[in-house]
């Protein structure tokens, strides 16, 4: 066996057994029909095509299989910025080297408990960065409302009024701008339905997710699992399929923790 020398790099096993000794938060809801969803999209579809004892005679398949029917913004989603910047990037343009990045958690659950329709601002991530330090060019930004202990209550998520306006947090614009062209960030995320606030969506419009994919990034919605993790010092992996020219898919996303970070998820 050739000698390994003195200088050389560790070989990616070493890596590969340090990430192991991580924690590994899963921060994707299943999908399953009748899960929270963005009102004007159909609800998901799902039929058992083969089954182990059904079909092919009396003896069965011997495997099952299921046909999905569902839009591509379904659960724990990918939104590539195709989905709303005509001739933007398409899944399948996403390069690999997005999947794994640096995970920022910025924790607005206090300002939420005050206000439901709050749209989180540039001054609240300049208030994040004084706690927790610069966010870091390339990150995935992802917002902890505490929203995502409504799931899968969808009246509970949707927050409706008696005029049916929701009421639920987002981002604003202006703090997206901020992660865009004063931090270089990679992608966003959040554990609501939408970027926007829900009474600016129940409204018709959409600024903050037309701005961030229109700046040519990517966003991962209704995350779930936020409060298992750090506000900084973690990665997320995140993967989904590869549809050519697709505008949208559900995503696994996981996040990789430390140990000695760990229970270090508060404000």
């Amino acid at each position: 066996m050739p000698r390994v020398a003195d200088n050389a790099p560790a070989p990616l096993t070493d890596v590969l057994d340090r990430l192991r000794r991580c924690d590994w938060v899963d921060l994707t809801h299943a999908f399953a029909p009748g899960i929270p969803h963005y009102h004007a999209f159909p609800d998901e579809e799902r039929e058992v095509v083969f089954h182990f004892d059904e079909g092919v005679g009396s003896g069965g398949t011997g495997f099952l299989a299921h046909r999905y029917s569902h839009i591509g913004q379904w659960g724990t989603h990918v939104d590539p910025p195709a989905h709303f910047a005509r001739g933007g990037r398409t899944l399948d343009e996403l390069p690999v080297t997005d999947m794994l990045l640096p995970l920022v958690v910025v924790d607005v659950r206090e300002l939420v408990d005050a206000d439901v329709d709050h749209a989180v601002t540039r001054a609240d991530l300049e208030a994040h960065e004084q706690r927790h330090g610069e966010i870091p060019t390339g990150a995935f930004v992802a917002l902890r409302t505490g929203w995502g202990k409504r799931w899968p209550d969808g009246e509970a998520m949707a927050n409706r009024d008696s005029e049916g306006t929701a009421h639920y947090p987002g981002w604003s614009v202006d703090a997206l701008r901020f992660l865009v062209e004063q931090r270089g960030v990679t992608a966003v995320g959040h554990d609501t339905t939408d970027t926007d606030p829900g009474a600016v969506v129940s409204g018709g419009s959409a600024p903050a997710e037309t701005y961030i994919l229109g700046a040519d990034k990517w966003q991962i919605e209704l995350l779930a699992g936020l409060d298992q993790v750090p506000s900084t010092g973690a990665l997320v992996l995140a993967t989904w399929p590869k549809p050519r020219e697709g505008s949208g898919f559900p995503a696994r996303v996981v996040a990789l923790v430390d140990r000695a970070l760990a229970g270090r998820s508060g404000p």
